[in-house]
Order: structure tokens, then C-alpha cells, then sequence
């Protein structure tokens, strides 16, 4: 058996054999190469396809402006820890602000009764998920369907039905339609109203502001506790600090959005650190839609992968970890770049390193928070940092 099987891979292998080097090396040279020009090709695509991106949210993002101006005089969008939200007729819009915890739903009316809108506002708000809220979103449906026709390689998802608001209203994400009504009188009869002039002559805008109820931020990050252990355990980051880096992005909100744009919980930026997230998850960079950062478990899956980065490639030169993570929270709001500025005045991360290993960990947050280059990271560190410390109490004693 043992012959006929070796006799039987010497004719197989015989023009192998014979010619052993020239024709072995030139198809090993020829499969190099044209992994080589397909590698090549696929960058200037992906190139290509993000500065289109960028392209269709810039004029997407003023097209939205310009509507809202039109029809409000003003241009107040979605932030990272706001919530805007605009009915398809642009007459009424609720802002739901995460961190002063406020409603404030505004209505167009000629009417000085508004009662019945306020409460159908209310309604909408109570019962609102996150499923919803994306597809009232007008400007995020654009980008995405405008990115999708345009991009090969842009990965979308379904935004799973999760209640926004409904626990915090109601004390449960199912509540019965008496609930629901309750909560409605409730939300209602705590409100406080004013009234200013619409762009619309003779429309009034209805201003209602209403407090919301003291949620414990312990129940908010709560929410999200099961991806959050889940990613971090899996990139190896400290779950404390995720939700540091969560509550400081977007103060729990689900829908946040900023200009830049950045979306989701952990304020994931497609053109930045989606790219590098992308690559280590996908082991190629894509382009991260709103649905698909809308979607709470990819966006800390992407915040996990990028804080990887950050942590274990871009700043892995920095010794004492105390020290490394300080630098790893700045690096989340500003880049490495910038975090290497603050100790050398140049972007060389490696030179920044050596100055950093000569310090502890006390002034290399001194030096952070004096010297970062942009005033919004320095404050960034000072609000994450104290933070991260409260929620390592949490994550201890679990």
C-alpha cells in the first residue's frame, strides 16, 4: 500500500520534481504580485468610498439644517447627549436631553389649545424605541440609503426595538395602555409652558418642558452592563472604563449623534475610529452605516475593538498602565497624535512614550489636562477620569 501510494505521488509531482525552482518560484512571484495590485486596488477604493461618505453626510447634514431653519427659524439637531426628534411635517419636534434630564416637546400650532398634540407627543415618546427612532431619523435614512448605493464595501444592520425611555417613564419596558396613559397625565400635568412666535405667520410655537424622573446612573449603564463585560472581557479592557468613556460620550443615549458625525453610545466616528475598529473586527476596514452604529451591541463591540487599539498597538510603548490608560482616554476624544503633542509638540507617538516612562501616572494626567491641544480633551479627561475610578467601585464588588 505504502509503494503503490508513493508511486502514485511521483507521477502526480514528477513535473514539480523535474523542474524544482523555475517554475515553483514564478508562480509564487506571480500569486505575490497579483495579491499585491489586489491589495493596492482595494485600498484606493476604500479611499474612494470614504471621502464619498463624508462627501454625502456634509451635504446631507446641511440639506437637514436648511429644512429645519426653514420651518423652525433655528438649527437644532441631535447631539451626543440629546435626542431630537422632528415629526415628518416638521411641525412639532421633542428634545430629550440625557444629561440635564429634560423633555421639552415643542409644537406649531395657530391654536392656543394643544392639549391633544402634547399628549400624542407624550404617547410617541413613552412607547419610543430605538427601532423608531431611526426611522423617523430623516437624516440618518438618508445617509445610509445614499452610502449604500455608493459603497461596495459599507455593512449595515437591523436597530433592535429597545425601549429609549419607557423603563425610566412607566417602571417597566412593557407597560400596559393604562400605563402608558398614566405615565402621558403624569409627564403632562409637570410640565411648564411658554410660547414664542413661529417663522410661520400667525403659528405660535408651544413650548413644554417637562423633568424627567431621577434614574441612578448605575441603572442606565445597567442597561448595557451585558455587552459592555462581554466586549470588554473579550479585547482585554477594563469594563469600568467603557462605561466612563460611555457616560461621557453620550450620557446613555442611545440615539446620539454629533456633527462630526460620531453615533451611538461610544460616539463612534465611521471615518476615524470606525475605520481602525472595522479593520480589527472585520480584518478589513468598512464603512460603518447609522444603522449599523445605531445598533447598541456593535457600537460597544466597535468602542471595545477601538480602545484595543488605542491601549494594546498605538500606545503599547507607554509602561506603567496607569499611566496608559490616562493617555487611552485622550486618545478616545483626540487621536495619539495629539495625546504625543502634549508631551513632545510633534505626533511621534514612540518619542512621546520615552517622556511619558520618565513620569508617574499623576503627572502624566497633569500634563494631559494642561496640555492636550484643544481645550474639549482636557475637559474630556477631567469628566472621564474621575468617572472611571466610580465605576471601578461597581465592577469590583460585582
Amino acid at each position: 500500500m505504502r509503494t503503490a501510494t508513493f508511486r502514485i505521488l511521483t507521477l502526480v509531482l514528477a513535473p514539480f520534481l523535474i523542474f524544482p525552482s523555475a517554475g515553483l518560484a514564478q508562480s509564487f512571484e506571480e500569486y505575490m504580485k497579483q495579491q499585491q495590485t489586489a491589495f493596492v486596488s482595494y485600498q484606493e477604493q476604500i479611499r474612494k468610498e470614504f471621502q464619498e461618505y463624508q462627501k454625502i453626510i456634509q451635504e446631507e447634514f446641511e440639506n437637514y439644517r436648511n429644512e429645519i431653519k426653514k420651518h423652525w427659524g433655528d438649527e437644532i439637531l441631535s447631539s451626543p447627549t440629546q435626542w431630537v426628534e422632528y415629526s415628518r411635517d416638521m411641525k412639532n419636534r421633542t428634545l430629550v436631553d440625557f444629561e440635564n434630564n429634560t423633555i421639552t416637546i415643542e409644537i406649531q400650532s395657530a391654536a392656543q389649545d394643544v392639549h391633544k398634540e402634547l399628549e400624542d407627543r407624550l404617547k410617541s415618546l413613552v412607547t419610543a424605541t430605538t427601532a423608531k427612532a431611526f426611522e423617523n431619523d430623516t437624516l440618518s435614512q438618508n445617509i445610509e440609503q445614499r452610502v449604500v448605493e455608493a459603497s461596495k464595501n459599507v455593512v449595515t444592520a437591523t436597530v433592535k426595538p429597545e425601549p429609549i425611555l419607557t423603563q425610566t417613564l412607566t417602571g417597566t419596558t412593557t407597560p400596559s395602555n393604562r400605563e402608558v396613559a398614566k405615565a402621558v397625565s403624569e409627564l403632562a400635568q409637570k410640565s411648564t409652558q411658554t410660547q414664542r412666535d413661529a417663522p410661520e405667520a400667525g403659528n405660535r410655537i408651544h413650548s413644554f418642558t417637562i423633568p424627567l424622573p431621577e434614574v441612578k446612573l448605575s441603572e442606565k449603564s445597567g442597561t448595557y452592563e451585558k455587552e459592555i463585560v462581554q466586549y470588554a472581557r473579550e479585547r482585554q479592557i477594563d469594563p469600568a472604563l467603557m462605561v466612563a468613556i460611555m457616560h461621557s460620550e453620550s450620557s446613555f443615549n442611545p440615539m446620539a449623534k454629533s456633527h462630526v458625525p460620531a453615533y451611538g453610545l461610544m460616539q463612534i466616528v465611521p471615518q476615524s475610529a470606525g475605520k481602525d475598529a472595522s479593520q480589527l473586527v472585520y480584518g478589513q476596514q468598512k464603512l460603518l452605516s447609522p444603522s449599523y452604529l445605531y445598533n447598541a451591541d456593535n457600537n460597544i463591540k466597535m468602542g471595545a475593538a477601538y480602545l484595543y487599539i488605542l491601549y494594546y498597538r498605538y500606545l503599547s510603548s507607554i509602561q506603567n498602565p496607569e499611566s496608559r490608560v490616562y493617555c487611552s482616554i485622550a486618545a478616545y476624544n483626540t487621536g495619539a497624535g495629539n495625546v504625543a503633542r502634549a508631551f513632545t509638540g510633534n505626533t511621534n507617538i514612540r518619542r512621546a512614550a520615552e517622556v511619558i516612562n520618565t513620569m508617574t501616572p499623576a503627572q502624566v494626567y497633569a500634563k494631559l489636562v494642561a496640555d492636550l491641544p484643544y481645550e474639549e480633551t482636557r475637559n474630556y479627561m477631567k469628566k472621564v477620569t474621575p468617572r472611571y475610578k466610580g465605576y471601578q467601585t461597581h465592577f469590583t464588588v460585582r
